[in-house]
């Protein structure tokens, strides 16, 4: 199968967070089992450009990536010749999956399959929801959406990655089809030490920093309701101002640590060496660091609107709680005062993403949604008399 995929950043841009790597361990999973996987997408690194070969295709991993030149930065990505490019080679593929939305590569990327009879597959990264519509440019967001966003998007078959994003997305929009697939994920072994005797709970929180991630929450609750002795470890990147705003609001306080953006394994060897992650967020259609945290064995700590809610609840991995402050501190003290908590959830988290989460396994549920829809796009027009 012939795979081409549409995306207005791709690794190595870490820098735009867990969406960058999911859609590269998706790509990478798929020519593992056997399938020939193209990336279009643009030099966006945050506010600078990727330094590469302008349209040259490169192997990232076994996956054909093309970087193309974006001649409006920010969020919006536009790039010219990515959309000749699609234009000129669409009808070549059997698949085309488009990841994202809101910016100007990926929407008109639908309409150019579209204006070519041709039904894409939109992954919407968590960019429908209730707080992607209400905050930031929500005057042209709903504009867009009624004039051209909704018709692209429900004449598309949309794959969320869970439950959740799902019920949210389908509060604006009817596709035609539309499914719940996981992202896929390659953990590392885990790198957690059973017992470790330590004067302070280590917290810790790892993402992008982004008003979305309800991070002024976090900072509240641990400097003025966390009675406790803790640590609290925040590892990411975002906005600069952003980032010195909230940084002011707790300064002096010694007992928590910017570290910037870490990547690869120094990821897992801060989550495994931490007690507990947490998750606070606004809005969050899947939340992979939970997923990392509890491949090293180390419990979470999430809002309710985080889309792997449900995994956590089921299985018992951790804590859901809505986010007021005086109920996350009661839990963190609660860990605090009985450790038991988290050898326990160690073991079971261990053990349980072993069972679920199998990188080809995963990749073969995508291959069966997209091969049913070639077989409808391959059946021949009734005929009309």
């Amino acid at each position: 199968m012939k795979i081409l995929m549409i995306i207005p950043a791709y690794k190595p841009t870490y820098v735009y967070g867990g969406p960058i790597e999911a859609v590269a361990n998706l790509a990478e999973s798929l020519v593992a089992i056997g399938h020939e996987v193209t990336v279009y997408t643009t030099t966006a690194n945050g506010k600078k450009e990727l330094d590469v070969e302008i349209g040259k295709e490169y192997n990232v991993e076994n996956v054909k990536v093309t970087y193309f030149r974006r001649i409006i930065g920010g969020h919006n990505h536009l790039s010219p010749s990515l959309l000749r490019r699609l234009s000129r080679v669409v009808n070549r593929y059997d698949v085309i999956h488009i990841h994202s939305w809101w910016n100007l590569v990926t929407m008109p990327a639908a309409w150019i399959c579209r204006s070519k009879k041709i039904m894409p597959f939109i992954s919407p990264r968590g960019t429908l929801t209730e707080y992607t519509f209400n905050h930031h440019r929500t005057l042209p967001k709903h504009i867009v959406h009624s004039l051209a966003g909704r018709k692209l998007l429900e004449q598309s078959i949309l794959l969320f990655t869970s439950t959740r994003e799902k019920e949210e997305a389908l509060k604006f929009i009817r596709p035609r089809e539309s499914f719940v697939l996981p992202n896929i994920h390659q953990f590392p072994p885990s790198q957690k030490r059973l017992y470790r005797e330590q004067p302070y709970l280590k917290i810790i929180y790892l993402g992008r920093i982004d008003p979305a991630k309800n991070l002024e929450f976090l900072l509240r609750m641990v400097t003025h309701h966390l009675k406790i002795p803790y640590q609290l470890i925040i590892a990411g990147d975002g906005d600069p101002k952003y980032k010195q705003q909230l940084m002011e609001s707790c300064m002096g306080l010694d007992q928590i640590q910017w570290i910037g953006h870490i990547e690869g394994m120094e990821k897992y060897e801060r989550l495994a060496d931490s007690d507990i992650a947490i998750l606070p967020s606004h809005t969050e259609n899947y939340g992979n660091v939970v997923l990392e945290s509890l491949s090293q064995g180390t419990p979470v700590l999430i809002s309710p609107n985080v889309g792997l809610k449900d995994f956590v609840t089921s299985f018992s991995l951790g804590w859901v709680a809505e986010t007021k402050e005086e109920k996350w501190a009661e839990i963190l003290e609660g860990v605090w005062k009985d450790k038991t908590l988290l050898y326990d959830i160690q073991l079971r988290a261990l053990e349980r993403m072993k069972k679920e989460f199998d990188p080809r396994e995963n990749a073969m549920e995508y291959i069966k949604v997209y091969s049913k829809h070639i077989k409808k796009q391959a059946l021949p027009r009734p005929l009309t008399v």
